[in-house]
């Protein structure tokens, strides 16, 4: 048995959720501090929030999870930002950062995918509400963000690295079980949060054509999922099977697509098994799982990321 650390927070009307922590630093008087500083912070406005992340498709499981090349070629951030994406690239490189690749969304967020290559740097230089005068005051307005300087050049919000990711919606216990994340401070996406574990796939597209055995893209979605669940939870093939995926359009940030995944471990055995994993720790450090009936009222009183609100709207 390691020190895993376990505290259960009431949320009333027999309602409770489970925090379990998955570092050595995390103590269970730790647990209780997070929890009842998250609780009464959630700011719901699902109203609002409809309007900006939208519901625009769904597949029934990996299988209709096509890609298809876009006729444009490779992503090129739009000239205003080339300067700012220079920097980056200069910066990070020194820092010894990679620029992964990464599949930019061509146009509607429908199935097939259009696609097309970009790299993670891109991606960085069209968040749109990063301000480049940090980086490079000599050359942008004090203040100005990505967004603001997209609109003044008369350039659509559209032409931003639009970024492909994946939520993991997380059922342990066959279903029983919803699970959320206390993702890390250091991740690219979504850092230092409550919300869904998730992943960016990095396909490179040129590979796409190729009519070999060993490469396809359900071979590739099986892949990426197994190494995710592997580096997340330290769950192997066989831990775990996918249900359907619904495609959601972000206006503020990434199109992504929400994939159920199933297992037959309770939350208390992933945490078990995945406490103090250096490869766990670098994606989130605290577990939170509740049973379908009290998704309604953890949202209710706990922050989490703006866009998992309307997914699990839609999934309620």
């Amino acid at each position: 048995m390691s020190g895993l650390a376990h505290y259960r927070h009431d949320l009333g009307n027999g309602m409770y959720f489970d925090a379990f922590s998955l570092s050595p630093e995390i103590s269970e008087s730790r647990l209780k501090e997070v929890a009842r500083d998250l609780d009464g912070k959630a700011n719901l406005n699902l109203s609002e929030l409809k309007k900006i992340i939208v519901k625009k498709a769904s597949v029934a499981g990996l299988g209709g999870l096509e890609i298809t090349a876009s006729e444009k070629g490779g992503y090129s951030v739009p000239e205003p930002l080339k300067a700012y994406r220079e920097a980056i690239a200069k910066k990070w490189d020194s820092e010894g950062k990679f620029n992964g690749p990464v599949l930019i969304v061509d146009g509607e967020l429908k199935v097939p995918l259009k696609v097309m290559q970009g790299g993670y740097y891109d991606f960085a230089t069209t968040k749109l509400k990063d301000i480049p005068a940090k980086l490079l005051p000599e050359v942008y307005p004090e203040g100005k963000t990505v967004g603001d300087i997209l609109v003044d050049n008369g350039i659509s919000l559209e032409e931003r690295a639009r970024y492909f990711g994946l939520a993991h919606l997380m059922w342990p216990s066959e279903g029983k079980e919803f699970l959320l994340v206390q993702r890390a401070k250091g991740m690219g996406i979504a850092a230092d949060c409550v919300s869904t574990p998730g992943s960016t796939p990095d396909v490179q597209i040129k590979k796409l054509g190729l009519k070999k055995p060993e490469f396809g893209m359900n071979h590739y979605w099986s892949y990426h999922l197994a190494e995710e669940m592997k580096d997340e939870f330290k769950l192997k093939w066989g831990d775990f099977w996918t249900g359907k995926i619904d495609f959601f359009e972000d206006s503020k940030a990434i199109p992504f697509g929400a994939v159920e995944i199933i297992t037959p471990l309770p939350t208390s055995e992933i945490a078990e098994q995945a406490y103090g994993d250096s490869r766990v720790l670098k994606e989130h450090t605290i577990l939170y799982s509740m049973n379908r009936e009290a998704i309604h009222a953890f949202l209710q009183r706990i922050p989490v990321l703006y866009s998992l609100i309307p997914v699990l709207s839609e999934l309620l």
